[in-house]
């Protein structure tokens, strides 16, 4: 990798979570956290709406298709592990649920919101 490349990566890579943010309020979201990380890993966003609590992990890439596919499992395995201990700090009460979702951004901030795209 170019010296320049990863702060070009973190440029796109900001804008795609500014992208999906605005989705996500537009969609009646409320944003919990942005960028929250522990030990574990990061998590993009932590969204509630209504009595869900909504993990998102947003990949931006050229193609919807590419962004897609940069999210493995040892990747959903973080996130959830990050969560479980998200939920346990902030002692969210049983009566939440909990949902993993992407948010894949591709050219011109295109994007698309899968809902449930993994279960832990």
């Amino acid at each position: 990798m170019k010296p320049w490349q990863a702060q070009v990566n973190n440029f796109v890579g900001q804008g795609g979570e500014a992208a999906a943010k605005r989705h996500l309020l537009d969609q009646g979201y409320e944003i919990l956290e942005t960028n929250w990380s522990c030990k574990i890993g990061e998590i993009d966003i932590i969204a509630r709406k209504n009595r869900m609590i909504i993990f998102v992990e947003v990949k931006t890439s050229r193609t919807i298709h590419a962004a897609r596919q940069m999210i493995g499992q040892a990747q959903q395995r973080r996130i959830a592990n990050a969560a479980q201990l998200w939920i346990r700090e902030n002692a969210f009460k049983p009566t939440y649920l909990f949902r993993f979702d992407a948010i894949l951004v591709g050219a011109e901030q295109k994007l698309q919101h899968i809902e449930g795209a993994w279960t832990t």
